[in-house]
Parts: C-alpha cells; structure tokens; sequence
C-alpha cells in the first residue's frame, strides 16, 4: 500500500519570501514589515538572520519574481509555439493568462520603478535587468524567425507589452493582449516581408 508524503513544512526564508508578495499587492513604502512579520508569521531576528534588513528581503523578493516570470514566460511559450514568429507572438497569449489571475495588479517590475522614482535606485536595477531579459527573449524569437536586425522591432514588442500591463490596470475588461498581439503580428509579418525584399 503506497504512503503519502506529508506536505513539507516551510522554513522562514520560504515564509517571508511568501509574505513578501505584500509588497507586490500593496506596495513597497505601504507595507510595514511588521505586516511581513505577522503574515509570514515568523520572528523579527529570522528576518535579519535571512535577508538583513526590509530591503534584503524586497531584494531577494524581486529577485525570485524575476526568476519565476523568466522561467513562466519561456515554459509556456514553448508549450504553444515551435516557430520562432509564433513564440513571439505567443508571449501575449501568456501575457493574457498572467493580467487575468486574481491578484493581478500591474508588472511588478514597472510598479518598483515608478514607485521608488529613482532610476539609480538598486530596486530599479532589478526591474531594469528584468525588461532587458524581456527585450533580449523577443530578439531570440525574433532572429529564430529571420529577422537579422532584431534589436529594434524586439524594444517595440515589449513596448507592447508594457503597454498591456498598464491597460489591463486602467481599462479593464479591456483586451489588451488582443490588440497588441495583433499590433505584434502587423509589425513583425512586415519585418519578415522586408527581410525578403
């Protein structure tokens, strides 16, 4: 007779880093990290002893964000697509997926940035590695499909889709994805025409 594993029980770094998600649904400057505390429920010295400070763990917060949509983004795209045009444009389909969940509240990434209004802030920097990330994945999708000078037309398409995360906060139910993915079609099918020519 086959035993269960018992659920395995998470540790404070786990905890806070959960709990961390506060400063994605509220904000950085609003949440307190007595709040932090208490909903990780875990001590104030296992907050120092992981992360050093409110700072650290906003950092190690963003930073484990930043790896997940990476690893999110890539998986799914490659789930729906095989060619290089249509990984581009699946990155909207799973763009559609991400502004419908339930604690949807903007890119975190674009949230840090205008919230810390200090474009040499270190929060910054993490969201700006993060966008380059993005710019660089479309370019990879971009060149699988031919087009040579890829660079340009990838910074439209996360135009694009910067665009989707402030419209889905502003205009909801409004279809973004829709409209950029087939802004994203006109843009890159001309690119490939061109490339022909």
């Amino acid at each position: 007779m086959p035993t269960s594993t018992p659920p395995t029980k998470q540790g404070p770094r786990e905890r806070l880093l959960k709990a961390a998600a506060l400063f994605y649904t509220e904000g950085i400057r609003a949440v307190g990290i007595n709040r932090v505390l208490d909903a990780a429920q875990t001590p104030i010295m296992s907050l120092y002893r992981q992360f050093g400070s409110k700072d650290g763990l906003v950092e190690a917060f963003l930073v484990d964000k930043d790896a997940r949509v990476r690893a999110l983004f890539e998986r799914e795209v490659n789930k729906i697509a095989d060619t290089g045009r249509d990984k581009a444009l699946a990155v909207f389909d799973v763009l559609a997926l991400v502004i419908a969940e339930d604690d949807f509240r903007g890119c975190t990434f674009v949230n840090v940035a205008v919230e810390m209004a200090d474009a040499s802030h270190p929060f910054v920097d993490i969201a700006r590695a993060h966008k380059s990330h993005a710019r660089e994945l479309f370019a990879s999708y971009l060149r699988e499909a031919g087009i040579v000078d890829a660079e340009p037309l990838a910074a439209q398409m996360l135009l694009l889709m910067d665009g989707v995360f402030v419209a889905a906060q502003m205009q909801a139910p409004y279809d973004a994805t829709a409209q950029a993915r087939r802004a994203a079609t006109v843009l890159i099918d001309d690119a490939l025409r061109q490339q022909k020519t």
